[in-house]
């Protein structure tokens, strides 16, 4: 029986680590907290899971939770008025879901558990690493975003655009009445984007509410936001400033406790996925810390479904096998071949929407197609780069869905932000 360990265990991690247990390999996953301290803890992402990632979890039999499903994805953009200047709406063929991220974790950590994993609690430092390398056949790195091993996986300079942040972040749980809220609501502005959605989270059944901020511009406001109810009427205040047709949104809504809020800033980078030890040793990086992607795409967990089913299928494609330099290579291959087109997709995102794009939305608001074409990007952004990527492509399929293919009446997020 092949030994593995994985360092960290978030949904990267965790999902390899149950998926190769099912499948009889020793596998050991060390985590930092117990499952317990997990779900009690605060709230530390929103996530949104599309079919793809979903079926994953399926096929597992890990998809324990009923969460509100969503249905559909409706986007409006800014105007110089109160009503947005776009606006449309449209289902998904197969339904989305969010599911808080401490309740996944503690419930993967109990079943790894169950099905006869070591689970670790312990903080891995990579001080630590030679030694965990020595008792594993491959050792794998899942532990998050953050500073912690960018030495040991250095940034891929060739698929890294941004050196810093490009967004400010708030999010924030809410519960009360919205129920004519559509499923995932995206709203576009100079200064940002919102979205809010529906939440199986620890409390049960809420909705989370986001806002992606240019920095140094009027919405990005959350370092000096100190508690939840801060943070409230921040929102509410952001809405009426930049959403206006979106102002009364929060009037019947209230947190839900105090910990269910976050501030951040994530920089995007691709890692160079291969580490080498002091010893000599190779590790191999995973999930965010081979690939972080701003939120703003909603890449993220579906992301990290997508390593946890590549590099599951590279071990078990490896036999017996050494687990050597050149398999981790080509395993980190067969996750880029997705990932790229979801980082090129989120990268893009970040930056001013160009003509082509403009156009593409404003067209969607009379040619359903479009809007599908456009909502269900988030959940395949494999066809981004033929299509949306190109800005000929883009403009020959708007031309052939009718003459509505040149409005540029939107605004243009990342541009220069408004006055405060």
């Amino acid at each position: 029986m092949r030994r593995i360990g994985i360092v960290g265990a978030g949904q990267a991690g965790l999902v390899l680590a149950i998926g190769l247990r099912q499948k009889g390999y020793d596998v050991t996953v060390f985590a930092e907290r117990p499952a317990e301290a997990v779900r009690e803890g605060r709230l530390v992402s929103n996530q949104c899971l599309f079919h793809p990632a979903l079926e994953r979890e399926r096929a597992l039999g890990i998809n324990f939770w009923e969460a509100p499903p969503i249905r559909e994805v409706a986007f409006a953009a800014a105007g110089e008025g109160a009503e947005p200047a776009l606006s449309w709406r449209v289902g998904l063929d197969r339904s989305a879901q969010s599911v808080d991220q401490r309740v996944k974790v503690a419930g993967w950590m109990t079943e790894f558990a169950r099905l006869g994993g070591d689970l670790r609690l312990r903080r891995v430092t990579p001080a630590d690493l030679d030694a965990c390398a020595r008792e594993f056949e491959l050792l794998i790195v899942a532990a998050g975003r953050g500073p912690q091993f960018d030495a040991l996986f250095p940034r891929d300079d060739e698929r890294s655009p941004y050196r810093e942040p490009q967004r400010a972040i708030g999010i924030l749980y809410v519960g009360g009445t919205l129920d004519a809220v559509p499923g995932l609501t995206f709203g576009m502005a100079p200064v940002g984007e919102f979205f809010l959605l529906p939440v199986l989270s620890v409390h049960g059944p809420v909705h989370g509410i986001g806002f992606f901020g240019l920095p140094g511009g009027p919405m990005d406001v959350w370092d000096d936001v100190a508690d939840v109810d801060q943070h409230y009427e921040t929102a509410r205040r952001l809405l009426r400033a930049h959403y206006p047709w979106q102002t009364t949104l929060l009037d019947d809504a209230r947190p839900v406790a105090p910990t269910e809020l976050l501030h951040g800033r994530i920089t995007p980078v691709v890692r160079h996925p291969v580490g080498t030890l002091p010893s000599g040793a190779k590790v191999l990086a995973m999930g965010d810390t081979a690939v972080t992607n701003d939120p703003v795409g909603g890449q993220g967990a579906n992301l990290a479904a997508r390593a946890a089913r590549a590099y599951q299928e590279a071990i078990v494609e490896r036999g017996d096998r050494p687990f050597d330099e050149e398999f981790m290579h080509d395993a980190f291959a067969r996750y880029w071949h997705h990932a790229r087109h979801a980082t090129r997709f989120t990268n893009d995102l970040l930056a001013p929407p160009p003509p082509h794009v403009l156009a593409t939305l404003d067209t969607a608001q009379c040619v359903p197609e479009v809007a599908h074409r456009f909502a269900h990007l988030f959940e395949n952004p494999a066809d981004y780069e033929g299509w949306l990527g190109d800005p000929e492509a883009a403009m020959a399929y708007l031309q052939s869905k009718g003459p509505r293919s040149g409005a540029q009446s939107a605004p243009r997020a990342g541009t220069e932000p408004a006055t405060k």
